[in-house]
């Protein structure tokens, strides 16, 4: 996994050799990547999650409704509700108050009010929460254009103000404010990009990183 666009800024008070310097800042990478791991393994379970979770939405039943206008239809599901186990016999699941999608744009589905629990392997299971979304089945392109927020087990919190997924290629991209927090560390950055299903993280736009060495 590479980090771009990140720039340590300790001090170190004591006249330590070079063999104590090496280890302080192996111990600092070995903390940021306590936060980079688990946001990346986040993503990835929420890319494979929301796939499945379409792909069942496009051939299960709608409820037909029209607008005021008496012009536009558009195909509504209340209350959809998703749950299933991976292949390791980890349970999943998805709600969201309302799945929409209109005759003039039948190629985005439309959600609002969702939640989630994702499997995100030994780091247990991991809860989103988010405003609202929209999804090209076409492009297989998901974006949540409100705030969200996922959450660990262990209380790791990534919070965004909006995000550009693409389903196929496994990225994730903001040009938004971003905080990841967890004991001990806080990392906030005006954009963020994940690439190449994690290999590579971009931090960009007054990145502010706090270690707790204590």
């Amino acid at each position: 996994m590479t980090m771009h666009n990140y720039r340590e800024d300790f001090s170190i008070k004591s006249s330590s050799d070079d063999i104590f310097k090496k280890a302080y800042h192996h111990s600092c990478r070995i903390r940021l990547l306590k936060i980079f791991l688990p946001l990346v393994a986040l993503i990835i379970a929420l890319v494979f999650s929301w796939f499945i979770f379409f792909s069942l939405y496009a051939s299960s039943g709608n409820v037909v409704l029209k607008s005021e206008d008496d012009e536009i239809v558009k195909l509504i599901m209340v209350n959809p509700r998703l749950e299933s186990y991976t292949n390791s016999h980890k349970l999943y699941w998805f709600e969201a108050q309302e799945v929409f999608q209109d005759s003039i744009r039948s190629e985005v589905i439309g959600l609002q009010g969702i939640i989630a629990e994702i499997p995100s392997g030994k780091l247990g299971p991991a809860f989103l929460q988010a405003q609202s979304g929209t999804y090209d089945h076409i492009n297989n392109h998901l974006q949540l254009d409100k705030p969200f927020t996922i959450k660990t087990q262990d209380n790791m919190v990534a919070q965004f103000i909006a995000a550009d997924i693409d389903l196929s290629e496994g990225q994730l991209k903001t040009d938004q404010y971003v905080h990841i927090k967890r004991a001990g560390l806080s990392l906030k950055a005006n954009a963020l990009q994940i690439r190449e299903k994690g290999q590579k993280i971009y931090f960009q736009g007054d990145v502010h990183l706090v270690i707790d060495k204590q």
